[in-house]
């Protein structure tokens, strides 16, 4: 339920008041002012926007709506537990109002924007994952993006530009800060954690998916309603977004065009996926359009357009990681690899596998993909020395992982435990 209040002329209150019964309005009070009439109206969510809208022939209305759930009891006095229990979604005026009202001043975005990069930068830098973690809760990057599926979902073409706009400010200020943060300390190779965000997996995009579904659920649910606070909401969305703006930074300092690629395509695809999902939830369920009451000046061809040039970089951009290996899959393939490497050991007899891991470097060989395949192996087989296994689990491994077109290239590092209590048995 919302509270609102209505300041109309004199003798129009009455009026104002049988307009809200015909929304179900609930405990209705018209009160005498100076120069007016206010009347106080308790609506369902659901109802805001079409008794709005039903309020436009009163020109001079002054109209207040309070952003807050209010509890309204009211006859029959045994039915109060099913009337508080009525929670519906926002009305699609306060989610889009709502919106707005968080944009926020350039100089918020900005300094959040580089105090988030600066995070990002020592978390890579020191390897410290705590600290992405922290970057995720800081950076700016949710906002923009949801008002960017707003703009497009009630057609207003200005608002989506605005709202890219300040977006990819963001994105700048943190890419510009692990930039020159990068050349100050002399940074000229790459570390563990950012060859380890670097790499993408095949199932990407279930991240922004599930970021902008929650970030658009989350905006048009009301506040008693909502299970998932809206920090723990952005911090989702930016968990797609932070960590690649600091690898680009540090990447274009010594000039690795392979972290560089992997970071923008994560930047480019997971912003448009997060776009793409909230704008479709606006739309279809907060009912956010472009007849909205007093924000009925979108155009339906911002929508389709915006959703027609999203769908459409989506595709190009999964045609381009799946049409080459391993280059935007790696992170995938090391589980896939490993999961091969387990399977064909698991064949050989009296040879049991200890420990087996699979992982690609950032590609230091030219005209090579390495996957290196480290395997701690336990030989129970008397008859065949530990090298001869050795040889052995390379030849068959080897064939084994070059057959499934992975285009990968393993090296292996097999080392054969002994166990110091084996004589004395």
């Amino acid at each position: 339920m919302r509270k609102l209040t209505v300041k109309v002329k004199e003798g129009e209150g009455r009026e104002v008041r049988e307009i809200a019964e015909k929304h179900d309005g609930k405990n209705l009070v018209v009160d005498q002012v100076e120069k007016g009439e206010v009347v106080t109206v308790y609506l369902n969510n659901k109802k805001v926007s079409e008794f709005i809208a039903d309020l436009r022939k009163f020109e001079e209305a002054e109209i207040t709506l309070v952003p807050r759930g209010v509890i309204t009891m009211y006859p029959p006095q045994g039915d109060a537990p099913d009337q508080v229990t009525d929670v519906t979604y926002r009305s699609p005026l306060e989610i889009f109002l709502g919106g707005l009202q968080s944009v926020g001043s350039k100089v918020g975005l900005l300094t959040y924007a580089v105090a988030g990069g600066m995070l990002v930068w020592v978390g890579f830098y020191t390897n410290t994952s705590y600290l992405l973690v922290a970057a995720m809760l800081v950076s700016p990057f949710a906002g923009p993006a949801m008002n960017a599926a707003l703009g497009a979902a009630s057609g207003k073409g200005g608002l989506l530009k605005q709202s890219l706009l300040r977006y990819f400010m963001a994105i700048g200020a943190a890419i510009l800060v692990t930039f020159i943060l990068s050349f100050l300390i002399g940074q000229q190779h790459a570390t563990p954690m950012m060859v380890n965000v670097s790499h993408i997996s095949q199932v990407t995009i279930l991240l922004p998916l599930a970021a902008g579904v929650a970030g658009g659920i989350n905006l048009i649910q009301s506040e008693r309603d909502s299970l998932v606070s809206g920090a723990a909401v952005g911090m989702l969305v930016a968990a797609s977004l932070a960590p690649p703006t600091g690898l680009i930074g540090m990447a274009l300092n010594f000039g690795n065009w392979q972290l560089i690629r992997s970071g923008a395509f994560l930047l480019l695809f997971q912003l448009v996926v997060i776009q793409f999902t909230a704008a479709l939830v606006f739309r279809y369920l907060g009912k956010v359009t472009i007849k909205g009451a007093r924000f009925a000046d979108g155009k339906e061809s911002v929508f389709r357009l915006s959703m027609l040039v999203s769908g459409l970089i989506i595709a190009g951009m999964l045609y381009w990681q799946f049409s080459r290996q391993p280059a935007l899959q790696k992170a995938s393939l090391n589980t896939q690899v490993t999961e091969v490497m387990r399977n064909e050991l698991k064949k050989m007899k009296d040879i049991e596998t200890i420990e087996a891991s699979a992982r690609f470097t950032r590609g230091t060989l030219s005209n090579l993909n390495p996957v290196i395949c480290e395997l701690y192996l336990y030989n129970r087989n008397e008859a065949l020395s530990d090298e001869q296994v050795k040889e052995m689990v390379r030849d068959v491994l080897h064939k084994r992982i070059k057959a499934e077109n992975w285009n990968a290239d393993p090296m292996f590092d097999i080392t054969i435990l002994n166990y110091a209590g084996k004589d004395k048995e």
